[in-house]
């Protein structure tokens, strides 16, 4: 037998045919088809999630501000997040903002931001592929506010007076994203202001009385129920649609080239062959299946599960940007944030509400922090929503009410359902009775979290005597 003759049933390389019959031929070309709209809908992903976002942002501003244009101006939520808040996995330190812009339509904007003391805040800036191209926060301008520039591709005007930098966007379509770190509701009134002050006027009638946006054509975002999509002809309908006005990076350019012979690329018109179109079907079954098993594989330590260390950011890790948008949508870049998920136990058991569990800090081991940075615990239930509890607690931080620390300065946290006995009642975190878990959030990070050398311990099972 040769050295080179296969010994199992595998399926072989046959050797090169000029005769294939018609039904082979066709066979092949879906087959192909399939195999490029898998790659297609992984690149693809996150700006469906951004159309997607963006045409309900209109819907809701027209709803709140129906006298005003929808975009260039805000939806704000004026109180943190609650058990009846729908968002997947909220926050609970921080109020949000939301604005949009369309650059190609509206041109160069102004963005201005009021000094803010003593606390985080920041505007992120993304592209329509929710990658940060731009992040104002303590970190990159300090705490004493600003104006600045926001420009399409392209613009090489003569920077106005008064500008305390200019942001390029790489894309038309452009995706705003306000936090400001909020202690207890008794800041609201405060922080309120500092929201509405937080604006966004067109840059040729900047320093005038009118800083109204002019209307432009909002036509192509008029789609009702695009949460409801599930069909990926149509998901790839929009997405050819809405990556053709918001080319990718360049570099994707040999990619977009590959993704546009099957139909499924920037500008592209679906095929109308019904093999063809089968394939694609196929493809992004594919596609998010591999999503689903990437998300449920990890990669785990401590329980927790590892940050993508480019989440935020555009590249050519095109599964790794599908999941992390889909799990994490607009999350910032590393430097900025870093959010540590936990899912299991220091054992790799998934986290129950029949179980009871400690999240220990040794004495110098909490997470190292940049000026104005925090960091908090908080619960969510099997579906990353927040959890009822009588205490109305969902987080625990460094200056919730009750913290103790043990007499050799390290913090425990006690994390179940029910109301622990002889411990501190602020250090109890109150868990779901089912399935839960829990995110670790880091902001402003120190460098050692950054590389993974600072990484949260395990949460540990206490046993029930």
């Amino acid at each position: 037998m040769s050295a080179l003759q296969p010994t199992d049933e595998r399926p072989r390389i046959e050797d090169f045919r000029s005769d294939l019959t018609a039904d082979e031929i066709i066979a092949a070309k879906a087959r192909n088809a399939r195999s490029i709209a898998m790659q297609a809908y992984l690149h693809a992903f996150p700006a469906f999630l951004n159309m997607r976002h963006l045409t309900e942002f209109i819907q809701g501003r027209r709803q709140f501000a129906p006298d005003d244009f929808p975009l260039g101006g805000w939806i704000l939520m004026r109180d943190l997040a609650t058990p009846k808040t729908n968002t997947v996995s909220p926050n609970v330190d921080t109020l949000y903002g939301a604005s949009y812009l369309l650059l190609d339509q509206q041109g160069p904007v102004v963005l201005s931001v009021p000094p803010i003391p003593d606390r985080y805040y920041s505007v992120a800036i993304l592209d329509a592929y929710f990658n940060n191209f731009a992040i104002i926060s303590p970190r990159t301008f300090g705490n004493d506010g600003g104006n600045y520039l926001i420009a399409p591709s392209g613009w090489a005007d003569r920077l106005p007076e008064g500008i305390s930098a200019i942001f390029i966007a790489p894309t038309p379509s452009v995706c705003l994203l306000q936090r400001i770190f909020t202690r207890n509701p008794g800041e609201y009134g405060v922080l309120h202001q500092l929201q509405d002050a937080i604006r966004m006027v067109p840059l040729d009638r900047w320093r005038r009385q009118d800083a109204m946006f002019p209307a432009v054509d909002l036509s192509p975002y008029e789609i009702q129920g695009m949460r409801m999509i599930r069909d990926p002809l149509q998901f790839f309908e929009h997405t050819n649609y809405y990556t053709g006005l918001n080319p990718p990076p360049m570099n994707d350019s040999g990619l977009m080239e590959l993704f546009k012979t099957a139909g499924v690329g920037p500008g592209s018109r679906l095929p109308s062959d019904p093999m063809l179109r089968d394939a694609i079907v196929q493809g992004a079954a594919d596609a998010q299946g591999i999503i689903n098993a990437r998300t449920s594989l990890g990669p785990f330590r401590n329980g927790w599960r590892i940050p993508d260390s480019n989440s935020g950011r555009s590249g050519p890790f095109l599964l790794d940007r599908a999941v992390v948008q889909m799990t994490q949508m607009g999350l910032f870049p590393l430097e900025e944030a870093i959010y540590f998920f936990g899912f299991k136990d220091s054992n790799g058991q998934a986290l129950h509400g029949s179980h009871r569990y400690t999240l220990t800090f040794e004495k110098g081991e909490l997470p190292p922090l940049r000026e104005y940075g925090f960091w908090s615990l908080t619960m969510y239930n099997q579906v990353s929503l927040l959890v009822e509890n009588p205490l109305k607690r969902y987080i625990l931080r460094p200056d919730s009410p009750g913290l103790a620390y043990e007499q050799d300065g390290s913090l425990i946290m006690y994390i179940q359902a029910d109301r622990p006995t002889g411990v501190p009642d602020g250090n109890w975190l109150p868990s779901s009775a089912g399935e839960f878990n829990v995110a670790l959030r880091t902001y402003l990070p120190q460098k050692q979290i950054i590389d993974g050398k600072w990484f949260p311990p395990g949460l540990e099972r206490i046993e029930r005597e």
